[in-house]
């Protein structure tokens, strides 16, 4: 599954209606030049991190991923299971 393109699904969903929409094009891409703020991020992580998974704990919670390669590599890191494709981590956070 191509990483990115979940990404820029879950950021969809995450951010406010009113907010436009940048998509990640890299996964060198920091959070903030896509318009990632720190709220945006808070609930990126909440979602990805429950189709990954990775249970809510002190350690999750200092998470503060920059780029999306930071956000890829840490859930990697702790993953327990992994979304089959976009489609079914789009149903799944509905």
């Amino acid at each position: 599954m191509n990483f990115i393109e979940l990404f820029n699904m879950v950021a969809v969903v995450a951010r406010p209606a009113h907010a436009g929409e940048t998509h990640a094009t890299s996964m060198d891409e920091k959070l903030a030049d896509i318009g990632i703020d720190s709220l945006d991020g808070l609930v990126m992580m909440m979602y990805l991190c429950e189709l990954y998974g990775i249970p809510d704990d002190d350690e999750t919670k200092g998470w503060h991923p920059e780029t999306v390669q930071q956000v890829y590599d840490l859930l990697m890191s702790r993953k327990t299971k992994e979304p089959a494709s976009v489609e079914e981590a789009r149903e799944a956070i509905k």
